[in-house]
C-alpha cells in the first residue's frame, strides 16, 4: 500500500521515498513507492506532474492500493526525492473547490444535482441533472464569488454514514469503503470527495462560468477558477480592447455598433443578390432555349468560370425554378471544382445520384445528396465540359 502524503499536507512540495517496484511498460517505468505526495488522476482531477529523481513524471494513477508513478526513464537508486509541480497541483486545487463551490450554490439554489465534474487543462465542466437556464446559472456563480470573498475554511471530516446521508448534497454509493472522505464548506456544500483543494474558499480567488450547453437531458456547465479565470478574462480584455478600437467606441457601445453593421451587410447581401439575379437570370434564360432534350426535360450542362459555391447554387436555383429542366453545373475556383447536379424538387421521374457519383469520382472529390440535388467538391481538371457530359449518360429519367 502506497501512503498518501498529499492529504497529510496539501501543501507540501517536496518528499522522500523508497521504491517498492519498478516494471518497464511500452518504453516507460511504472514506478511505486512506499509513500508519495502525487496525487493520481481519478473523480474528474487530473493527476499530479512533477519529477521523481531527477525524472520526469509524466502520468500517475492507482492500482488497487497502489499509487502507480510513469516516468520517461529509469530510476537507478533505492531511495528518490520527489518534486510537484507546484504551480499545477495549486491550480487544480484552485478549480476543483471552485467546482465545489459553484455546484454547492447550485444545489442550494435550484435543486440541481451534478451528475459528472471534469477538469481539463484551465477548463472545468458540470453535468447537471437537468436543464438549468443561464439566469440561474448566474444566481449560482454570484453566491459561490460571495463565498470566495467570505473566505470560508474548508474542513476534510469522515462523520459516521448517518451524518452524511442526511447533510450530502450527493450521496455515496451503496458499496463505498467507510469512513467516507467529506469535504465541507459551512454554509455552502457538503459533500463526499477524494480530491484536493486549496484549504479556503478565498484562495479560489475567482469563480467564473463561461459557457452553458444542452447535454444528456441536463446542461453542461463550463467553468473557470482561480488562476484559470484570471488568464481566461486577460483574453477577453485583450479582445474587448481591439473590438473598441476596431468599432471607435467604449465596450458599453460594442453591441449596438454590431448590430448596426449586421444590419449594413443584410442590406448589402440583398442588393448584392438583386444584382446577381438580373445578371444571371438571362444567362440561365439561354442555357434552357440552347439545351438539348432528355425525355420530356431540358438538360443543362454548363460550366461556371471563376465562380464559387455561392454562385453556382443561386444559378441551379435559377435553372431549376422551371420544372422541366435538369441541371448539371460545375462552378471553377481556386478551391477546386464545385458540382451541383438536380432538378426541381417535385419532380419525382428524374435521378441525379448516378450522374452525379460518376462526376465526383472523376474529380477524385466527395459529396452527396438526393434523387433531385446533389453536390459536391472535387479537384481541378482541365476539361471539366467533358466531365459533366461523361456523367450525363448516367442519368435517369421515367417516362410520365
Amino acid at each position: 500500500m502506497t501512503a498518501k502524503l498529499y492529504y497529510d499536507d496539501l501543501y507540501a512540495q517536496e518528499f522522500d521515498a523508497e521504491i517498492i517496484s519498478q516494471t518497464e511498460q511500452d518504453g516507460k517505468f511504472h514506478v511505486v513507492l512506499n509513500q508519495t505526495l502525487f496525487y493520481p488522476s481519478g473523480g474528474g482531477q487530473p493527476c499530479d506532474l512533477g519529477k521523481l529523481g531527477g525524472v520526469e513524471v509524466v502520468d500517475v494513477h492507482e492500482q488497487g492500493q497502489e499509487i502507480v508513478h510513469v516516468l520517461k526513464s529509469k530510476l537507478t537508486d533505492k531511495h528518490v526525492h520527489g518534486v510537484i509541480d507546484w504551480a499545477r497541483r495549486f491550480e487544480l486545487m484552485q478549480q476543483h473547490l471552485g467546482e465545489h463551490l459553484l455546484a454547492g450554490c447550485l444545489y442550494t439554489l435550484h435543486g440541481t444535482h451534478t451528475a459528472r465534474m471534469r477538469i481539463e487543462g484551465d477548463n472545468v465542466s458540470i453535468d447537471t441533472d437537468k436543464p438549468i437556464d443561464i439566469n440561474a446559472i448566474l444566481e449560482a456563480e454570484r453566491a459561490a464569488n460571495e463565498a470566495v470573498w467570505r473566505d470560508i475554511p474548508v474542513e476534510v471530516i469522515y462523520p459516521d454514514i448517518e451524518e452524511v446521508k442526511a447533510n450530502a448534497r450527493k450521496l455515496p454509493p451503496e458499496n463505498a469503503e467507510l469512513p467516507i472522505r467529506i469535504v465541507k464548506v459551512k454554509g455552502v456544500d457538503y459533500v463526499p470527495c477524494c480530491g484536493l483543494h486549496v484549504s479556503s474558499t478565498g484562495q479560489v480567488g475567482l469563480v467564473k462560468v463561461t459557457s452553458v450547453e444542452n447535454h444528456k437531458g441536463g446542461s453542461r456547465i463550463y467553468m473557470r477558477c482561480g488562476s484559470a479565470a484570471y488568464r481566461w478574462l486577460d483574453d477577453v480584455y485583450r479582445v474587448v480592447k481591439k473590438a473598441e478600437s476596431e468599432l471607435v467606441c467604449g465596450y458599453d457601445g460594442i453591441n449596438e455598433k454590431i448590430s448596426v453593421l449586421k444590419g449594413q451587410i443584410r442590406d448589402l447581401k440583398a442588393q448584392n443578390e438583386a444584382t446577381v439575379e438580373r445578371f444571371m437570370k438571362p444567362i440561365a434564360e439561354a442555357l434552357v432555349s440552347g439545351a438539348e432534350s432528355l425525355g420530356s426535360y431540358k438538360l443543362v450542362k454548363h460550366v461556371m468560370k471563376s465562380s464559387g459555391q455561392d454562385d453556382v447554387k443561386h444559378m441551379f436555383r435559377l435553372l431549376t425554378e422551371n420544372h422541366e429542366v435538369i441541371a448539371l453545373l460545375a462552378g471553377e475556383s481556386e478551391e477546386g471544382i464545385f458540382l451541383t447536379f438536380g432538378t426541381h424538387k417535385d419532380n419525382k421521374d428524374a435521378d441525379v445520384r448516378g450522374a452525379f457519383r460518376k462526376a465526383i469520382a472523376a474529380l477524385e472529390g466527395k459529396g452527396g445528396g438526393s434523387a433531385f440535388c446533389a453536390q459536391g467538391w472535387g479537384r481541378k481538371t482541365e476539361n471539366p465540359g467533358q466531365v459533366l457530359e461523361d456523367a450525363a449518360s448516367e442519368l435517369k429519367v421515367s417516362a410520365k
